[in-house]
């Protein structure tokens, strides 16, 4: 009963506020849009893969699968060393401390290919910055470590995919959406802080009595300040018409 009575409260206070909730929708909905289409930059991914190991037979047997997954760790980590990230950073002149944000690592399990993924506002500098982390992470590993059990993988031209993360269309949606749990929780604070009487049912709620009927106030205050309106009216209107003078007379 008690799970009604406030589900029927909270519907009583978003029909009463629903003017609050609306207006708070349309100002994130436009300020959503405002910001998606002028000042948030499109966010692109390009990934390169790398192969660790060989994924053929040898003489009937696969890889060691302890070698092949000490190599992958020693691989995920040396991607993101000061190693590879000083050298690429040296070649494309970017600013310390930015280029390591934007790179991120993954293996799914059981899987012998590292997946180098990079995030940048261009699409082509996410591509070049992709190719370049993963082809001197190769190179550094063969020269320093001597692995040779590890290669690159392309597209046929030779480059890394690319695409686009998320949309306007998107950020909008759930700006409708962060607007309207906003207006609910601005329209619940409302009614919180609101403590004015706005109709009969509400004194019959706090009070627990029965209301017997109501004296419209304001509607008798404008009707005896349009009663001496009135009489000032005709007061003026029988001043002009005797001159200015007012006579009175008794009945005999």
């Amino acid at each position: 009963m008690n799970g009604e009575i406030n589900l029927r409260m909270f519907l009583n206070i978003i029909r009463k506020r629903i003017l609050t909730i609306i207006i708070t929708v349309l100002c994130v909905f436009l300020l959503t849009t405002i910001l998606s289409i002028y000042f948030i930059k499109p966010t692109y991914e390009a990934t390169e893969n790398i192969l660790i190991g060989k994924l053929v037979r040898d003489k009937g047997a696969y890889t060691d699968s302890q070698e092949i997954s000490m190599l992958l760790a020693s691989t995920m980590d040396f991607i993101k060393s000061p190693v590879v990230l000083n050298s690429v950073q040296e070649k494309l002149n970017i600013k310390e401390g930015e280029l390591e944000k934007k790179i991120v690592v993954q293996n799914n399990r059981n899987s012998q290919i590292v997946n180098v993924v990079v995030r940048d506002n261009d699409i082509e500098n996410a591509k070049e910055l992709a190719n370049l982390v993963t082809t001197t992470s190769v190179n550094k590993m063969k020269e320093v470590f001597g692995v040779q059990d590890i290669k690159l993988l392309s597209d046929a031209n030779g480059k890394p995919t690319a695409k686009k993360v998320g949309s306007v269309t998107l950020n909008i949606a759930i700006g409708v959406a962060v607007g309207l749990f906003l207006g609910i929780g601005l329209s619940m604070l409302r009614e919180y802080w609101d403590d004015s009487i706005k109709d009969e049912k509400e004194i019959e709620e706090i009070l627990g009595i029965l209301v017997l009927g109501e004296v419209n106030l304001k509607s008798k205050i404008n009707k005896s300040r349009n009663k001496r309106k009135i009489k000032r009216q005709q007061a003026q209107i029988l001043n002009e018409s005797n001159g200015g003078h007012i006579g009175v007379y008794e009945k005999g």
